[in-house]
């Protein structure tokens, strides 16, 4: 990971403090806040250097619901990787979305994520060139923010290692109830290293794991066949893609709208606790990384943010106290100014006043998400090839059929 100068890090938080004391201003002084609409973000590569809070921020997801869906993402980040890692970044929010499409006994699946990345030379040998660039969560702007700060570089690709350390290291879930994937995506054999594949693919089985392998490049390469073929029947999906293929986004008459909601509803997150700063600022920093993408892609990421999954127990202060009240008293010095002096009742109204606004927010958010929904799907209908060959394109039609195998109705 590439880590900013000291100046770049200094400007970086001026600039955020500077947009939080913003917020903040206009939410405590009762205004409507509406920004104007900024120029729209060109469609073109991420930012070189990602946001990198100031200090490690621990794994604090927790599930909420007896739904649960649990995915791996193993990329491989070796030289010329470059293509999926990008086609990764960029369709982040609209994988997560297409899951929110899917409900059992009228509630979607809480989301748990991980991710790693093998192959890279600058990983230990040692370890088979593999790391845990995350465990599973369901804090998805982490991962969003671990995800952009990826670099490839050359090295070996183990792919039965990875899948390995995978199974082994992380929290799977021992219910049958809960969906438990991982995808991995490469362009070499997949019978390279000390693990074979057979080994790994048969300990993730005795998990309840479904494997999924990706090949990136020509299905017809000889390559493609050995990750084709590794699979057996009780294993799940493969699929090539063309890595180097450009993503399309289909925008729509909603984005400018979302765009503004969106901001609107970030200034109803107040951070506090020792953490809160560095994960409001990451909040933000994950915001422009997706309109790196341009807006239909902030649109995107806005449906999730609207949604019942999105939840920030760990610093938001509406989150918190809707989960434990009592939390708020022990942290109260962590608070901005504003509502530190304020006693516990004027405190809990003004919580009640933000999450009202907020509620409200998501509600106008998913309304307008519905329609975009409609919008984007009857252009993919008039052009339904644009999307299949896709990283998030095949990766939403496999973890669509796992859902329907757990009984989720999927709506379209």
């Amino acid at each position: 990971m590439k880590f900013p100068t000291t100046f770049a890090w200094l400007a970086g938080a001026v600039l955020t403090a500077t947009l939080l004391l913003f917020s903040f201003t206009t939410l405590f002084s009762g205004t409507d806040g509406a920004l104007p609409n900024p120029s729209p973000h060109p469609a073109a590569a991420p930012p070189e250097t990602p946001f990198t809070p100031p200090a490690t921020l621990p794994d604090t997801g927790r599930p909420t619901t007896e739904n649960r869906i649990q995915i791996a993402f193993l990329l491989d980040t070796s030289n010329s990787m470059n293509g999926l890692i990008d086609q990764a970044k960029g369709r982040l929010w609209n994988i997560l979305g297409e899951i929110l499409k899917a409900e059992k006994n009228g509630e979607a699946p809480d989301i748990e994520v991980a991710l790693y990345q093998y192959g890279n030379s600058s990983l230990l040998p040692q370890n088979g060139y593999i790391q845990q660039v995350s465990a599973l969560t369901t804090d998805v702007d982490d991962i969003s923010n671990k995800l952009f700060a990826l670099r490839t570089g050359g090295g070996d690709e183990y792919c039965g290692h990875v899948i390995r350390t995978g199974t082994d290291e992380l929290k799977w879930d021992d219910s049958d109830n809960t969906v438990k994937l991982i995808y991995i995506a490469g362009n070499e054999s997949f019978h390279q290293g000390d693990v074979t594949a057979a080994d790994a693919l048969a300990s993730a089985r005795a998990r309840g794991i479904v494997v999924n392998t990706i090949f990136c490049g020509d299905p017809q390469d000889r390559d493609a066949s050995t990750w084709r073929t590794a699979l057996t029947p009780k294993d799940g999906d493969f699929f090539s893609i063309n890595q180097n293929e450009e993503v399309v986004f289909i925008p729509s008459p909603q984005d400018d709208r979302l765009e503004v909601l969106n901001r609107q509803l970030n200034r109803t997150y107040i951070p506090f606790g020792t953490q809160g700063i560095a994960r409001k600022a990451n909040q933000l920093a994950q915001d422009d990384n997706a309109g790196a993408y341009g807006k239909a892609n902030v649109s995107s990421r806005t449906k999730f943010k609207a949604s019942k999954k999105y939840k920030n127990v760990s610093w938001d202060l509406v989150d918190a106290a809707e989960a434990d009240m009592a939390r708020i008293a022990t942290e109260k010095a962590t608070l901005p100014d504003s509502l530190r002096r304020l006693d516990d009742e004027a405190l809990t109204a003004k919580i009640r006043i933000i999450s009202k606004k907020r509620t409200a927010l998501q509600k106008e958010i998913r309304t307008l998400t519905g329609q975009r929904d409609d919008f984007v799907a009857e252009a993919r209908r008039k052009d339904a090839a644009k999307d299949i060959g896709t990283f998030s394109g095949q990766i939403n039609n496999s973890i669509k059929k796992r859902l329907v195998e757990k009984k989720y109705v999927v709506k379209e």
